[in-house]
């Protein structure tokens, strides 16, 4: 799993939570092990950093409608 901060957060850096680290922003992270996939995942379900590279959902957009024209008077 890969992930891009978009916003600086702290988070565990080891396995037991000895060692905490600054993740920042603009920072591409991969993770190896399960305990790095739970930490990514929950920043990115947070909102502090998107999910990159082949493993990354499709992001849903969606489109807004067009403003309607007043029709003109004759």
């Amino acid at each position: 799993m890969k992930i891009m901060m978009v916003k600086t957060a702290s988070g565990k850096a080891r396995e037991d939570g000895a060692i905490s680290m600054k993740y920042q922003a603009g920072t591409e992270y991969e993770a190896t092990e399960e305990w790095q996939k739970k930490v990514f995942s929950t920043l990115v379900t947070l909102g502090f950093a998107n999910e990159i590279g082949g493993n990354a959902g499709p992001t849903e957009t969606k489109k807004k409608a067009a403003p309607k024209k007043k029709a003109e008077p004759k």
